[in-house]
């Protein structure tokens, strides 16, 4: 069994997506569910804890009380899954996951070369750019003001951080093997440089007995090279099918986003924009959520997709924080209101259309449709596009779904999701 804990939904599919590519069983759960995962028939349990978000305190509790529901299954591999970025409580989460397991190091790799993250001497890049210089220094919630991640976890964490670089890991497995045992000793967190896929191959291998493996996802995908069949395995069977349209909703306003979003306008999908600066009054709020199902249900139920979308230009963005802060709620609630918002849409939407595709684009957006639904986790079925998974929901709605990270995916990704949730 591999244990891994999520800092939201998206991420908790993509790195099970790297699992189901070698065909694994993969289970994502929320951890709120009560469970019991020594029933669970996977070779793979994610946990969502969705606390990139929570204050501290909130996401230690929440990590550390998944790890505890995760130790009773022996679990060869325990993962700390984080942004790839290293957005939100990176350190403190690590920390959480240490403590519970009652461990005192873990490896650490935050690079995604597939999609355009590397890391050398520590310096994290962002298809090119220091993080500090990329479009995650204007992230709404967790602005990257520094390039340095070993600072990042250590301005978090009460432990020590240090650096494997590149340079050793071009020596081969040996060297990397090496150098891993010798930081052991020191405990806490050891971040690894890597600039390439076949980096992340040479570590995959050199840590394919390791107990622990904190960052992104894309180690997973190398990782099962080096350990065989899965015990159990991935089967596709069951699917549900609907003679009704998919729904497709986005709340994230990442660069990725918004041009995937401009893309599916382009090609004669139909879309709507949800004016977020009424939601902060009950009325108007209401009113554009009786637009927002209406429209969309006459779409889906002529067979068509139908993409309810958030105002998401800047000018949209800076007026409806503008309203927000003239009705009382700080940034991090607006947001929260508006991605509540489109969870209230979508659930109304799929339940009086009996919809059984969703798409969703947006971490925060994902976990709040699902909470909405009654979605409780998901089977991990096949790949889109690297890290982007479709899944089978699991709970009160049994739906095709993608839930997509806002900064993954090409220009056309909704379209390919459209199409891929069809072939399905």
């Amino acid at each position: 069994m591999i244990g891994i804990v999520a800092d939201d939904v998206t991420g908790a599919n993509d790195i099970g997506l790297m699992y189901a590519k070698h065909g694994y069983k993969v289970e994502v759960f929320s951890v709120y569910q009560e469970l019991d995962l020594r029933s669970t028939q996977a070779d793979v349990i994610v946990l969502d804890t969705n606390s990139r978000t929570d204050e501290p305190a909130v996401a230690y509790e929440k990590v550390a009380e998944a790890t505890r529901k995760l130790l009773p299954l022996n679990c060869r591999l325990l993962t700390k899954k984080t942004c790839s970025v290293f957005r939100g409580n990176v350190g403190i989460e690590f920390d959480a996951m240490l403590d519970a397991a009652e461990k005192d190091f873990a490896v650490v790799i935050a690079a995604f070369p597939k999609n355009g993250r590397i890391t050398k001497e520590g310096i994290h890049y962002v298809h090119g750019k220091i993080l500090s210089e990329s479009e995650f220094a204007h992230d709404p919630i967790h602005p990257m003001t520094k390039d340095d991640l070993r600072e990042i976890v250590a301005l978090q964490s009460r432990r020590p951080v240090s650096l494997l670089d590149y340079r050793v890991v071009a020596k081969g497995v040996t060297a990397v093997r090496n150098e891993v045992e010798k930081y052991r000793s020191r405990g806490g967190y050891l971040i690894v440089d890597s600039t390439s896929q076949d980096d992340l191959k040479t570590l995959a291998r050199a840590l394919a007995e390791e107990p622990l493996i904190f960052g992104s996802s894309a180690l997973a995908e190398e990782l099962p090279n080096f350990w065989g069949p899965p015990p159990i395995g991935l089967t596709l069977s069951g699917l549900p099918r609907s003679s009704v349209g998919t729904l497709v909703v986005a709340g994230s306003v990442t660069p990725q986003t918004k041009s995937q979003v401009g893309y599916l306008r382009e090609q004669g999908f139909p879309v709507m924009a949800v004016d977020t600066r009424r939601l902060f009054v009950s009325k108007e709020r209401a009113e554009e959520i009786e637009k927002a199902v209406s429209w969309a249900s006459a779409i889906v139920n002529s067979g068509r997709p139908a993409l309810v979308y958030g105002r998401h230009q800047p000018k949209d963005i800076e007026e409806t924080l503008e309203a927000a802060d003239r009705a009382g709620f700080t940034k991090i609630e607006a947001n929260r209101l508006v991605s509540c918002t489109l969870g209230e849409i979508s659930r109304r939407i799929i339940e009086a259309n009996k919809v059984k595709r969703l798409v969703v684009a947006g971490g925060e957006t994902s976990n709040d449709v699902c909470r909405s639904l009654g979605i409780i986790g998901n089977l991990v079925l096949k790949e889109i596009q690297p890290g982007l998974p479709s899944g089978l929901s699991r709970g009160r709605n049994e739906l095709l779904v993608v839930l997509k990270s806002g900064s993954f995916g090409t220009p056309d990704f909704l379209v390919k999701a459209l199409e891929h949730l069809e072939e399905l």
